[in-house]
């Protein structure tokens, strides 16, 4: 069994891993808004349902990267409350 310290150590090398799985998904936010961007330049005047269900998919998948984000930022939260309490 692990004593409180290898369990704090591990604790706070999980936290950065969920830190560094947060700059990779605001990476990948900042290409699909690239890539949103492009879309609808190219897409303007057109009314063409693919153009406007491929906008709707990316801005879905956006948006649940934000809630990636939120959700991890909670659980690195909540682990660092669990570090300071034991």
């Amino acid at each position: 069994m692990a004593n409180v310290e290898e369990v704090k150590v591990n604790i706070a090398a999980s936290v950065d891993g969920a830190d560094r799985a947060i700059v990779g998904i605001q990476v990948v936010t900042d290409q699909l808004d690239q890539s949103l961007a492009l879309l609808r330049l190219t897409s303007i005047g057109s009314f063409h349902p693919a153009a406007a269900a491929a906008i709707a998919h990316l801005e879905q998948a956006r948006t649940r990267l934000d809630e990636a984000v939120q959700l991890t930022r909670a659980a690195m939260d909540s682990a660092n409350q669990f570090r300071s309490m034991i």
